[in-house]
């Protein structure tokens, strides 16, 4: 039969294990940090979205958000100078000539079908934060390089796409300094695609033929429809050195015909 200090000691053992356990739980990540995927247009809801991923590339999360600002995070990504700063570079310049800096953005929380987001800024001693809308926010980030966050409950949550099981095994090719992906099932139904038609432009290198941008979506080549990454890979790779492809692309709201040269040895 134990003593009372044995017994002492095991209640002690047992809270410090409690504390420990408790611990654990605590240092649990609350914030996943995401990297634009593409932006693109919606015509179920008729409107822009961007699509948020994890550096996994496991998860995705899609923002539906306006117009203009949808044309601001694109041109940023795709480099795109504007011959006047808009609305978001204007910010930036505010923000950098008086000194302000920023950290980061979090989109926090969703409520009643609206995602609402933060801007930390530091300024001085002081460590800012400012209410803003997830499109703003990321608007900015692009242009500071600077990190998105996006709430870790969010990115388990039922509005996001599971990249792991929508899309097949070999999803990814590069071929003349452009990258493509396939579309998965769930990213074809968000642009109101047929499943299994056309590849997303993941990545487009200087050496690059001119044409191609980011968050591009390639459907066809000379009239006929690209069906996933080796599809497009085995055909731009079939083109004679020099010669030039028609690709039908969507980008954005628009279909747009963009030719695609092979480059010459």
């Amino acid at each position: 039969m134990g003593t009372p200090q044995s017994a002492c000691r095991i209640a002690a053992w047992v809270l410090l294990l409690a504390a420990g356990l408790g611990a654990c739980r605590s240092v649990e990540k609350s914030e996943v940090q995401v990297e634009v995927r593409s932006v693109g247009y919606d015509s179920a809801s008729n409107s822009p979205v961007v699509i948020l991923q994890d550096h996994d590339r496991t998860v995705a999360l899609p923002i539906w958000i306006g117009p203009a600002e949808a044309q601001s995070i694109a041109m940023q990504l795709q480099g795109v100078t504007p011959p006047r700063p808009m609305t978001h570079d204007l910010v930036k310049s505010i923000l950098d000539q008086t000194g302000v800096e920023l950290d980061k953005v979090l989109i926090q929380e969703l409520k009643e079908s609206t995602y609402y987001a933060r801007i930390f800024l530091h300024a001085g001693r002081h460590d800012v934060q400012i209410d803003s809308r997830p499109s703003d926010a990321i608007a900015l980030a692009v242009r500071f390089g600077r990190p998105i966050f996006v709430a870790a409950a969010l990115m388990r949550g039922g509005s996001t796409i599971d990249l792991q099981h929508a899309a097949p095994a070999a999803t990814t090719e590069k071929i003349h300094g452009v990258t493509v992906q396939n579309l998965s099932d769930a990213l074809a139904e968000h642009f109101s695609l047929p499943p299994g038609r056309g590849v997303i432009v993941a990545d487009v290198e200087h050496s690059a033929p001119p044409g191609l941008r980011r968050g591009d979506i390639v459907l066809e080549i000379d009239g006929v429809e690209v069906t996933g990454v080796g599809d497009f890979t085995s055909r731009v790779r079939a083109l004679k050195d020099g010669n030039a492809a028609q690709l039908s692309v969507q980008r954005g709201n628009e279909r747009l015909p963009v030719p695609f040269r092979s480059p010459s040895s």
